[in-house]
This record gives C-alpha cells, structure tokens and sequence, in this order.
C-alpha cells in the first residue's frame, strides 16, 4: 500500500511539475513585459506562492521516492545480544517525541513557512487586513495554534489511555527476539515480525503497523548496553 501511494505522490508531483516547467518556458518565451493588471508588490506574492507551491512538489516527489525504496541491505550483527533493561516512559519524553514526530516533517514546515511569507506579503499589499487575507490568517492559526494544541492533546490521551504507559516494563533483547513483561503484558515477539525502525534521540522505535510501535527508552540502558545494541538495531533488516 505504501509503495502504491509512493508510486501516486511521484506521478502526480511529476506532472504538476512538468506542467509548470512547460508554464515557465511558455511565459519566457512569448512574455517579457509585467502582467496587466498586476503591481509590482502582486506579481511578488504570486512569485513566492509559486515557489512554495513547487518546493511543496519537490518534497511530495522526494517523499514518494523514499516509499517505493527497497531496504537496504544491512551488515549481520555477529556478537550475542543478551540486554536487559528495565525502566517506565516518562509522559514528558513521549509527548516530545510525538511532537518531533508530527512537526518536523518537511511538508508541514513548508507549509507554515510558506503560508506565513504569503500573508506577510499580502499585509503589505492591503490596508483591509481581515477583508482580504482572511484565509491566510485563518490558515496561520490553524498551523501556529490550533495544530499543536491538537498535538499535545492526543499524546496526553495516548499516555494515559495505554497501561503500558503506566508500567514498569522489563525488556529481554537477544538476537531473536524481544521480551516485553509487565504487569498486564508478557509477550515475545521476533525482529522479523517489525516491518519498521527508527532511531531518535531518546527512542528506538519498532513499528507493528502504521502509527504503532515498540518504544525503548535509551535512558534504559547503560553505555555499553546502547552501544552494542544500536549496532544490532542498525543491523536488522526492516525500513528505516
């Protein structure tokens, strides 16, 4: 399904960008004076919109690339991994962590950075703020309020919601699999059953599905422990 919507975001990006490339030689060619109609200020705001609109393009092709990539090929982790680690996730590292993971992506950061340049640009065009640039203010709150408040409100439900959150959970890692016992969880699952991994600055993450993953907290282990086992985690052969 992935590689489906990977292989969609490249042909769709694709042709809107032919399409303005196609737009750009057209207009060089045949149009050397300003537009009629436009001032100096308007033809700057349809410029910046037009690059935003193409850099959004450009991330949504190199988005689609990454999707339909094949893993890697990966060295074999030849050390016997026996860790154990024990420890409870803090609420603060899991909110931090989803917020890193929702507003750091490429398209929403174009997104904001964009819209707000647009409405910059179009305050120096008007004195009717609100009457004309309704929608980029509108667009601007969404984006700088509205989103993160939605953010922070889904990782407070998720923690308290999920008893994982509220255990203290003791984690066995081999070669072969990984332990998970708790209070209301004893599971063994191989790494093969991931389809997913990624490391971030507190986390190793194991996905089971979209949006659904293992957490190891790195607080967890020593420095030896995260050192050998971020050579085993870099080993296993999922998509990163």
């Amino acid at each position: 399904m992935k590689k489906i919507f990977g292989w969609l975001l490249i042909i769709v990006c694709s042709i809107f960008l032919l399409i303005f490339a196609f737009a750009i030689i057209m207009f060089t060619v045949f149009e050397s004076e300003t537009p009629v109609g436009m001032t100096p200020k308007e033809i700057i705001v349809n410029a910046v919109g037009f690059v935003i609109f193409i850099t959004l393009l450009i991330v949504g092709l190199k988005s689609g690339i990454k999707k339909i990539k094949k893993t890697e090929e990966k060295v074999d982790y030849v050390d016997t991994l026996d860790i154990n680690v024990t420890g409870k996730i803090r609420y603060e590292d899991y909110r931090n962590l989803l917020l890193g993971l929702t507003f750091k992506r490429p398209v929403y950061l174009v997104f904001i950075i964009g819209i707000s340049i647009l409405l910059i640009l179009s305050l120096i065009n008007t004195s009717d703020i609100w009457g004309s640039n309704q929608y980029f203010i509108l667009l601007i709150l969404l984006g700088f309020f509205i989103s993160p408040i939605l953010a922070l409100w889904q990782s407070k439900k998720n923690y308290r919601t999920n008893r994982i959150f509220q255990e203290q959970l003791n984690y066995r890692l081999t070669n072969d699999s990984i332990h998970t016992k708790g209070e209301t969880i004893d599971a063994i699952q191989k790494w093969t059953g991931f389809y997913k991994k990624k490391e971030t600055k507190s986390f190793f993450m194991l996905y089971h599905g979209e949006g659904v993953a293992t957490l190891l907290d790195k607080k967890m282990f020593s420095d030896k422990e995260l050192t050998d086992f971020r050579q085993f985690f870099q080993s296993l052969n999922l998509k990163s």
